[in-house]
C-alpha cells in the first residue's frame, strides 16, 4: 500500500541538520472540514516513519485539555525540551496544537515570524520532523514573510477541489510556496485545482506524489539558517525557492 525508502539521504539530511540543533517543521495545510484529510496525515506520517524519521503530529485543528500534553503547555513550560527525541517510530507524537497555534499567530502578528518559529522550534529535539496540521488561514498568520513550503492535499472527497484551491489562495496571497499533494484523488480533480490556481492566482503550483514523500518532505522542510538569533540576512531556501526577503529560516 506504501512506497517506501525511495531515497535513504533523506533521512541523512534531516541527520546534518540535527548536529546543527534544529528541528524541521512541515506545514500542512488542513481541509475546511479537517476529518477529511486525517487519512491523508496518517499516510504522510507513516511514509515518514517508516523511512526512519522521527515524526511529530502537531494536530492545530484540536484543542488543548487540561493542564498538560498539547502545543500550548509545551510552550508555557520551559523545562519542556528535546520532544521527540524518543519516538518511536512505529508510533509518533502526536500533540493537540489549536490554543498553541493561536498564541504563536499572536506572536508572529506582534514580534515577526521569527520569534513566533523560535518558540514553536524550542521544546522539540534536534533532528525531529514536526509536521504541523492546521488552516491555511492560521499557517498563513503564521509564516507570512518566511519562504516556507507548505503542502496541501487533495484527496478524493467532496469539494476536494474547492479545499485545495483556498488554501492556495490563502497561502499564495501570504508570499508561501503551496505544493500540492495528492492522495488517491482523480487526475480530473487535481488538474482543476492546478488550472484554477494558474487562471485566476497565476501560480505554477508543484505537485508531490505519495511515492515521493519520504524524499521531498524532509528535503524541503523548513530548519533553522546558520545565523545568530538576531541577525538579519537572507534565507538559504534549498530547491528551486527562495526567500525575497531577509529571514532565519530556509
Amino acid at each position: 500500500m506504501f512506497e517506501f525508502g525511495l531515497d535513504q539521504a533523506a533521512g541523512l539530511r534531516l541527520d546534518m541538520q540535527a548536529r546543527d540543533g534544529s528541528p524541521a517543521l512541515m506545514p500542512l495545510a488542513s481541509p475546511a472540514q479537517p476529518s477529511r484529510g486525517f487519512e491523508w496525515l496518517c499516510r504522510l506520517a507513516m511514509s515518514l516513519a517508516d523511512a526512519g524519521q522521527r515524526v511529530v503530529v502537531l494536530d492545530a485543528c484540536a484543542s488543548e485539555r487540561g493542564d498538560s500534553g498539547g502545543l500550548v503547555h509545551a510552550l508555557a513550560d520551559g523545562s519542556e525540551a528535546h520532544l521527540g527525541l524518543d519516538s518511536n517510530p512505529q508510533h509518533w507524537l502526536v500533540m493537540p496544537a489549536a490554543h498553541g497555534l493561536q498564541t504563536l499567530v499572536g506572536t508572529a502578528r506582534a514580534g515577526g515570524a521569527d520569534i513566533a518559529l523560535s518558540r514553536l522550534f524550542a521544546p522539540f529535539a534536534a533532528g525531529t520532523l514536526v509536521l504541523l496540521y492546521a488552516p491555511a488561514q492560521a499557517l498563513a498568520g503564521l509564516l507570512g514573510g518566511v519562504s516556507a513550503r507548505v503542502l496541501v492535499p487533495v484527496v478524493e472527497q467532496p469539494q476536494a477541489s474547492i479545499d485545495a484551491y483556498g488554501a492556495l489562495k490563502w497561502l499564495h496571497g501570504a508570499g508561501l510556496c503551496p505544493v500540492l499533494a495528492p492522495l488517491d484523488a482523480s487526475a480530473q480533480v487535481l488538474g482543476n485545482v492546478i488550472e484554477t490556481a494558474q487562471r485566476h492566482l497565476g501560480l505554477r503550483t508543484p505537485v508531490w506524489a505519495q511515492g515521493s514523500w519520504a524524499q521531498r518532505v524532509p528535503d524541503g522542510a523548513l530548519v533553522r539558517a546558520h545565523a545568530h538569533p538576531l541577525s538579519q540576512q537572507a534565507s538559504h531556501a534549498r530547491g528551486p525557492v527562495a526567500a525575497d526577503g531577509a529571514s532565519l529560516w530556509s
